[in-house]
């Protein structure tokens, strides 16, 4: 007995649970059969809101049967309204995704829900809507457990009643850390002003079967409705307005059309504009217009039941300013003029062309009538002049190489209209006809009447070969012997300036007789005031030679001290030095003249005299050019 009570409590608890959860086990996946337009949200509370507060303070009671918590992360069978689990910790630390809300708003909330072991509704809401109206319903959805997990923790599946009847369901939602969007459709009975949106966990409870969900919208779907993106209207003209349908859900469909006078902040209706077309008799651009449609009147007067097309502006095709242009309006100099009307539909010339530009040689009036893309009329003319222009052009060219002293001037000028103005290459335009302080090159000259009537004068402004000069070879010489300097010139010269050891610094060859390497340099000027120069560095052979006596005394009167004697060629005595017969240094000096005083040797030893004796020296001579030659020898100090 007490068994079969076991039994029948067991059996009447499922038998229970089925009768009260058969669309548990519908199968059906979630899909929209809206393929129009849909209307505006009804719905403002699916995206939870916002606010700085990480958990939203109190229970907002849209999930019975669950537990509102304070504390995150929420245990199973509990839920939170929140705008971050980024600082969540518990379990949340490692098997939960560290997410904001799928929205742009700042610091928005999001419905985060750790279901239960039992499957069951975790979100409810009373939703109004419209009669004989057909629905679409989207939920963004995500699985809270992270990726690396998802082949252990159960896959959260949603399904989704209207009015306690099972619509469709998500299917398992993948652990893939990305948001999933869910929508589904239905239609409204007759009388109908509110439904109940319900979601439920299909799931088995356990590890995982935790998600989150945000914005929840209801919009009503009717027709795709097709409207040009921007109308353009000709000034002075009226404009029609026409809406494509399809894939409508309407069997008797209204229309209002509707205007916006501030960027579509605000709509107004327009009165009797009840049809799929309008025509707008005084559009203007600062306009916007919108179809609003709906399966019966009384809808339409209710956003929440009614779509809106897209926002269609007007823009004007402002031809206003339509002018024949063209890099020529002139015939000149019997160049043709070129008048061109721009990028229109279609053109219409007054010689009957219907070019978009147009050739002529003859001079008179002129006009086209075009037709612009957006088929608004315009018309304008002008008048073709003739005109010749002339003019001659002389040139200087710069007096030597390199300078900057050449001019060009423009002279016999004929023709034209108005001021004429200058100009040479790509520089400024001027009133006057001459250009000077111009170095050598080829220049264009630009001859411009007020007209435009424009003449080009090439002028070749060449430069002087510049001034040659070049000294005689660099041919090497002995010291002391005398050489002649001399120069070539492809331009006759009339004066010379030499520099180096010469006999005469403006001569054509002058004489020289170098002691050691010399720098010579010529500078020659022509009859033009032009100048070369050049330079020769000449090697010279020194006389390596050095004389020093054997003997002197201190008390005579033409040999009382001891020197050495260098050729003239030596440039320096690098090292001169004194020793007595034991080797100790009695007199050094370095890096002296030639003919230096302090290379002579008076016969002291330490601030006295020396005694009579022979005494070694030794020297170190430089003749240049790296050549240096090193001697020694004795002398007889006699007292």
């Amino acid at each position: 007995m007490r068994t079969f009570i076991l039994i029948t409590l067991f059996i009447g608890y499922y038998s229970d649970f089925f009768a009260q959860n058969t669309a548990l086990f519908t199968n059906a996946i979630c899909k929209s059969t809206c393929s129009g337009t849909l209307g505006e949200n009804i719905f403002p509370d699916g995206n939870f809101g916002s606010g700085s507060p990480n958990i939203l303070p109190g229970n907002p009671g849209i999930a019975p049967g669950y537990n509102y918590i304070q504390n995150p992360p929420p245990g199973d069978g509990s839920y939170v309204i929140t705008n971050n689990t980024s600082s969540w910790g518990s379990f949340a630390t490692n098997n939960w995704i560290k997410i904001e809300d799928n929205g742009p708003e700042p610091n928005g909330y999001m419905m985060v829900v750790n279901a239960a072991f039992q499957p069951g509704i975790f979100y409810q809401k009373t939703v109004p809507v419209c009669e004989n109206t057909l629905y679409e319903m989207s939920v963004d959805v995500i699985s809270m457990v992270v990726k690396t997990l998802a082949s252990t923790h159960i896959a959260p599946n949603v399904a989704f009643f209207i009015d306690g009847q099972e619509v469709c369901a998500t299917g398992e939602v993948a652990s893939d850390e990305l948001w999933h969007t869910y929508r589904f459709s239905f239609t409204t009975q007759p009388g109908t002003n509110s439904v109940n949106l319900s979601f439920r966990n299909k799931a088995p409870g356990g590890y995982g079967n935790d998600l989150a969900i945000d914005n929840i919208s209801f919009r009503a779907c009717g027709p795709m409705i097709q409207l040009p993106d921007t109308v353009h209207f000709c000034a002075g003209k009226a404009v029609e307005l026409s809406a494509n349908f399809s894939n409508s859900p309407y069997n008797s469909p209204v229309y209002q059309w509707q205007i916006s006078t501030d960027l579509g902040q605000t709509w107004q209706n327009i009165p009797g504009a009840n049809n799929a077309t309008l025509t707008v008799n005084a559009p203007t651009t600062n306009q916007q217009y919108s179809l609003i449609t709906a399966n019966s009147t009384n809808n339409l007067g209710q956003f929440s039941c009614r779509v809106r097309s897209e926002v269609v502006p007007l823009q004007l095709e402002d031809l206003s300013a339509f002018r024949i242009a063209g890099p020529d309006t002139i015939v000149c100099n019997g160049a043709p003029a070129i008048l061109e009307a721009g990028n229109q539909k279609s053109f219409l010339w007054s010689d009957g062309s219907t070019q978009p530009t147009l050739s002529t040689s003859e001079p008179g009036w002129y006009s086209v009538s075009i037709l612009s893309e957006h088929n608004c009329p315009a018309r304008d003319s002008i008048f073709v002049q003739k005109i010749n222009l002339s003019a001659d052009v002389t040139a200087q060219k710069p007096t030597c190489y390199g300078d900057t002293d050449g001019l060009i001037e423009i002279g016999n000028r004929q023709g034209g209209v108005g001021n004429l103005q200058y100009q040479l290459s790509s520089g400024i335009a001027q009133n006057i006809p001459l250009f000077t302080g111009l170095a050598g090159g080829q220049y264009t000259v630009f001859i411009t009447d007020s007209l435009g009537c424009q003449v080009e004068k090439v002028v070749d402004l060449s430069d002087p070969a510049p001034f040659q000069v070049e000294i005689g070879p660099n041919t090497p010489v002995d010291a002391c012997t005398q050489i002649s300097l001399y120069a070539t010139t492809n331009y006759p010269p009339v004066n010379y300036q030499w520099t180096g050891l010469v006999d005469c610094t403006n001569c054509p060859t002058p004489s020289s007789m170098p002691l050691r390497d010399t720098l010579y340099t010529l500078t020659v000027t022509d009859q033009q005031g032009c100048t070369g120069s050049d330079s020769l560095w000449l090697r010279v052979n020194p006389i390596i030679d050095l004389y020093a006596p054997n003997v002197f005394d201190p008390a005579s009167e033409d040999n009382d001290f001891f020197t050495i004697f260098a050729s003239k060629s030596a440039i320096s005595v690098r090292y001169f030095a004194i020793f007595d017969r034991w080797g100790n240094l009695v007199m050094e000096v370095r890096n002296q003249a030639p003919d230096s005083r302090q290379l002579r040797w008076d016969g002291t030893v330490r601030n006295k005299n020396g005694e009579q004796g022979v005494y070694l020296w030794m020297a170190e001579v430089d003749y240049g050019s790296g050549r240096t030659q090193q001697y020694g020898g004795d002398v007889l100090l006699l007292r």
